[in-house]
């Protein structure tokens, strides 16, 4: 009976072992599957993109023709607009001239698993199956006299207050642009300009002009009905040893609290003579853990009251400005959203100035002017804008100048 008992055992597990395989076999499949749709319909999409922005660049004579530069469009300048998945599609297309072809990069935005995700980093291999960003280098034999590139801008935090050579730099170095080590500067050059970040207000907007009562967790005299759409929390109150009035609309909350303390030596200077707190009330308090009580602290769902048959129909979100039927904005209910990131341009206009917030700070950027006194390679390839700056003459100059033996180096970066 055991031997045939274990072989159960064996047999069944054999079974189970083969469902569990077969249901990753289908899984995997199922997945595939998926992916290869998706992938399918993106190429769709960029084909069309691409299609469309063809014609647009040969009708206008946009192509750019020096080996290197390259020309991006804005997808709303061309002839049609796309979308994906219900939604416009935004973004760009750029043209890159590589030798005897044109590598086109379309960066989408809004376009679901379409969207354009990060580049990878550079490599020299290129497949025109794929979508690349292209970066192009140039090395050249050196003049005497060179400008740098400019460095990112920096933060007004980040600079000295004491100057060298006329000019207030970064207290770390490592901001400055790249140089080498070889050169003699003559010059630093500090452009300042002004950064902005803004955040906008949001309210809640309703259809209809129908009075309302002031927020109340409690109906208020002259009212009838709760809008269960204004539902909203009152403010955590502040952790107390009194336990709070309890009401339906109450959630009260509970913590322990402790007394806490600094050393004076080997005395207990206790905070506010010996007062519990659920969290250390300062820097430098230890948690008196023999001293312990129960603390509470509550929060009230609230709501605005109204009479009659008819509510005021809210909107489903918040929003800046006024959806499309609701014209009635309820300035009890408002929200701000987070502060965007500083970047040099300003976002406040006549039409947004109602709703938005913008603060500045000062960024500076440097540029370096300086000597070589021989005639050294670069050791990395730089930019065009570099090699134009560096040389002062255009791109086209350049090339027809016999006296400069210019390198033109492609590095690709595959879409992830």
């Amino acid at each position: 009976m055991e031997k045939i008992k274990e072989l159960m055992q064996n047999k069944i597990a054999k079974i189970v072992a083969i469902a569990v395989i077969l249901l990753l076999i289908i899984i995997i499949i199922i997945i595939g599957s998926s992916k290869r749709k998706k992938l399918k319909q993106c190429e769709e999409l960029r084909n069309d993109i691409i299609a469309v922005a063809d014609a647009y660049v040969n009708k206008n004579d946009l192509l750019p023709e020096l080996n290197g530069t390259s020309i991006t469009i804005d997808l709303s300048d061309l002839e049609r607009g796309f979308s994906f998945k219900n939604t416009a599609v935004t973004g760009t297309i750029t043209y890159t001239k590589y030798n005897d072809l044109y590598v086109k990069t379309t960066e989408l935005k809004d376009a679901s698993f379409c969207t354009t995700k990060k580049f990878k980093g550079e490599s020299s291999k290129y497949r025109s199956d794929n979508n690349y960003k292209v970066n192009v280098y140039y090395n050249y034999t050196t003049v005497e006299s060179y400008n740098s590139k400019y460095s990112s801008y920096i933060p007004s935090n980040l600079i000295s207050k004491k100057e060298t050579k006329g000019v207030l730099l970064p207290i770390d170095s490592k901001y400055l642009p790249t140089i080498p080590k070889d050169a003699v500067i003559t010059e630093y050059v500090r452009e300042i300009a002004t950064f902005y970040s803004y955040r906008d207000t949001k309210w809640r907007w309703y259809a209809n002009d129908v009075a309302y009562s002031e927020y109340s967790a409690e109906k208020p005299a002259g009212y009838t009905y709760k809008d269960e759409e204004t539902r909203a929390k009152t403010k955590t109150s502040e952790w107390s040893l009194d336990y709070p009035e309890t009401h339906e609309y109450r959630t009260i909350q509970s913590a322990d609290g402790y007394q806490w303390y600094k050393l004076d030596g080997k005395k207990k200077i206790y905070w506010e003579n010996g007062a519990y707190s659920v969290s250390s009330p300062g820097e430098g308090y230890v948690q008196d853990k023999t001293k312990t009580a129960k603390m509470y602290s509550y929060y009230d769902v609230i709501y605005r009251w109204y009479n009659g048959n008819k509510k005021r129909n809210y909107y489903e979100i918040a929003s800046s400005v006024a959806p499309a039927g609701y014209k009635y904005k309820d300035d009890g209910v408002s929200l701000h959203t987070d502060w965007t990131e500083y970047e040099i341009t300003s976002h406040l206009t006549e039409s947004s100035k109602s709703y938005r917030e913008e603060r500045t700070k000062e960024y500076s950027r440097y540029l370096i002017k300086y000597d070589m006194y021989s005639y050294p390679i670069f050791e990395k390839p730089v930019s065009l804008e570099e090699l134009e700056k560096k040389i002062g003459k255009s791109y086209k100059e350049i090339l027809e100048d016999k006296s400069i033996k210019l390198e033109v180096i492609f590095k690709f970066q595959k879409e992830a």
